[in-house]
């Protein structure tokens, strides 16, 4: 499937981005997004094309810039099932098929996580070398798995949760967190986006007691997983039984620290980072500990956050953006998912983005997210080809 996005534009680009192909998922809002902000700006709209058919066609990528020259693209591959086949059989999964018993199972993803990076760094020989592209294949491997991104930002001094080792059982978690003083974590499925499978977990007088919006359905093994998109609360065995789900998957699991509450609820930020640069940020709040908006998460101006808060300590928070962001100069932007704790003067990474910038109705210097990066990519495109001739 390949297509332009948005409506016909000029035939040259006269500001350095040149003819751009997104490799995402055609119709999506975001390559509509992305596209619409380039013909806004006056450039030509964008190509896509579809993750599954440049996976059976990767040569089709490379003659979409006939003039060895543009800007390529990685977008994110959401949850369409025949992409997500495509790339579980470039991961080499063996079970491709039994996707079929529906689109909301939560499955191990380790497959997809290889397959999503091989077909970046496969994209990335594709293209000539004139053409510029905005994600690496480390970069977005290192984001898609969380106890290595955890453990990478821990490396670099960013605070961080406290994590656990991997637990085979609830068993075993409930011993490591008794010996390591904690009473409250988040289990996290190694891989995954969007809260789906995540739990937290409680250990408390009255009992033990999970809040997640898996839908955890008993049967062999450990039984079934499906992300059912509201939250509820398991207590006692049928938390266990949750628990033990999620573990059997692989999962990470941290601490569980306070953060900053606003509105009568804990709050924390999506903050979108642009060519090094922090940029757009969406401060998100919630009655429960899991704030995603999808997941009944209130949308709220980062601002008012902002306001409360020291000016020292929102200036950390940024330098520690900018200073992992560094790290990955050929990755054009991604996004952290970080709060201020009780108090206001501490700030907590929990992860990190390869993608994340699906930031609605939150605007940086008068742009949206897609205007800015738009108005961002001529000069991150001269760097990139300068560091590249002097290498």
């Amino acid at each position: 499937m390949m297509r332009a996005a948005g409506p016909a534009g000029a035939s040259r680009d006269p500001d350095g981005i040149g003819p751009c192909v997104i490799l995402g998922v055609a119709g999506d809002e975001r390559t509509e997004g992305f596209s619409a902000a380039l013909v806004r700006a006056g450039h030509p709209p964008a190509r896509v094309l579809d993750y599954a058919d440049f996976v059976a066609a990767p040569d089709r990528l490379a003659a979409l810039f006939p003039e060895g020259q543009g800007l390529l693209r990685i977008d994110s591959p959401g949850n369409a099932p025949r992409i997500r086949r495509a790339l579980l059989r470039l991961g080499g999964a063996d079970d491709v098929e039994d996707e079929a018993d529906g689109a909301t199972r939560l499955r191990p993803d380790h497959a997809f996580q290889r397959g999503l990076a091989a077909a970046v760094r496969l994209a990335r020989r594709s293209v000539p070398p004139g053409v510029a592209v905005t994600h690496e294949a480390e970069a977005v491997a290192l984001f898609y798995d969380k106890r290595a991104c955890h453990a990478a930002m821990s490396a670099q001094g960013l605070p961080v949760p406290q994590a656990l080792p991997p637990a085979a059982s609830f068993e075993a978690l409930r011993d490591a967190m008794r010996a390591a003083g904690m009473t409250r974590v988040f289990v996290k499925p190694r891989f995954g986006s969007g809260a789906a499978g995540i739990a937290a977990l409680a250990l408390a007088r009255d009992g033990i007691i999970a809040e997640s919006s898996a839908e955890h359905v008993p049967g062999a093994r450990r039984g079934v997983l499906h992300h059912s998109h509201r939250m509820r609360r398991y207590r006692g065995p049928e938390a266990v039984a949750l628990v033990d789900a999620i573990l059997a998957q692989d999962a990470h699991v941290e601490q569980w620290v306070p953060k900053a509450a606003l509105d009568g609820g804990p709050c924390d930020l999506r903050l979108l980072v642009v060519g090094g640069e922090p940029a757009h940020a969406v401060l998100r709040t919630a009655r429960g500990p899991i704030t995603n908006l999808d997941l009944g998460g209130r949308r709220s101006d980062a601002e008012a956050l902002r306001a409360l808060a020291p000016p020292a300590a929102w200036d950390a928070m940024l330098a520690d953006c900018r200073r992992f962001a560094a790290l990955f100069p050929r990755t054009f932007h991604l996004a952290f998912d970080v709060a201020l704790t009780v108090g206001l003067r501490r700030h907590v990474f929990f992860e990190a983005n390869a993608f994340g910038d699906l930031i609605r109705r939150v605007r940086h210097q008068g742009l949206d997210p897609y205007a800015w990066q738009v108005a961002r990519l001529p000069g991150w495109i001269a760097a990139r080809r300068t560091v590249d001739l002097a290498a």
